[in-house]
């Protein structure tokens, strides 16, 4: 029995793992581990709660065994009922009954009879760094483990949790900077970014308009100076492909008999000189 709990705790981490690794979708991943801990080990209900930077306020946003209605009560503030307590302290707590302890709250209003219920809350943090909460309740029985190796299981997927949030929050901000700065962009090289008065010029923004829809190769002509990289810019961020990347090339300082190879790239030995496989721009 001790072993078939075991392996049960080990498949749970297992596949915990598994899942953070898999994407970056914080609620998708988080639901599905909550109910991979509701499958594996027969928890009753589940949640995590991630604190809110700006109202500091602990919201959940994955549970197990909790209606759409209970999610959205769960609320709570730093070292409010035993969540806040959590989070405050830093530290796991066991409740035996939650039906006898004051403390706890019931904010969700999930556990209309409370009594013969335990409840386990243990931190989710990355060193010094807190998160948030991972809690569980669970009705114990003769044929589960005892409250510790609950405990050591959490503290374990609660650290899975801990990385992976690290990491969305670090491809978030990355992903929120590279959307800004592609509005940056789009916003620089758009239309009424370039001032002409004349009737050429006119004609020349007309048909730059006409072209970035299309997947035609375009030739811009003209002397150094006059805007050929810009209009190219202007283009670029009008198009389907504005979401791309702009390379921009100078061929006047590349030698005739390397340009093909500059440009489109140039398999090993092709020519001599070509020692390894090359990527062209």
């Amino acid at each position: 029995m001790l072993n078939q709990q075991r392996n049960k705790e080990l498949s749970a981490i297992l596949e915990a793992s598994k899942v953070l690794t898999a994407s970056f979708n914080l609620e998708k991943n988080l639901t599905s581990v909550m109910e991979i801990l509701g499958s594996h080990l027969e928890m009753q209900r589940g949640c995590v709660y991630l604190l809110e930077p700006i109202s500091k306020e602990l919201m959940i946003v994955a549970a197990y065994g909790l209606t759409k209605t209970e999610l959205a009560k769960g609320k709570y503030h730093i070292g409010e009922g035993i969540v806040g307590k959590v989070i405050e302290g830093g530290s796991p707590m066991f409740i035996p009954n939650i039906g006898k302890e004051p403390r706890f709250l019931n904010r969700t209003g999930s556990r209309p009879k409370k009594d013969g219920i335990s409840f386990i809350c243990v931190p989710i943090k990355l060193k010094s760094e807190i998160f948030g909460v991972l809690s569980v309740d669970r009705i114990y029985s003769e044929k589960h483990g005892g409250v510790d190796d609950d405990i050591r299981v959490l503290n374990i997927v609660s650290s899975l949790i801990a990385q992976f949030v690290k990491l969305w929050e670090i491809y978030k901000k990355t992903d929120d900077e590279k959307e800004t700065l592609k509005g940056h962009l789009k916003e620089r090289y758009n239309v009424p970014s370039l001032i002409g008065e004349s009737d050429k010029f006119r004609s020349v923004l007309q048909a730059s308009l006409k072209v970035a829809d299309t997947d035609a190769t375009i030739l811009l002509l003209g002397e150094t100076g006059t805007g050929k990289e810009l209009i190219a810019k202007t283009i670029h961020f009008q198009s389907r492909r504005a979401n791309g990347p702009f390379i921009a090339v100078n061929c006047a300082a590349i030698p005739e008999n390397l340009l093909e190879a500059e440009l489109f790239g140039a398999e090993k030995g092709a020519f001599t000189g070509a020692n390894e496989r090359r990527i062209g721009r």
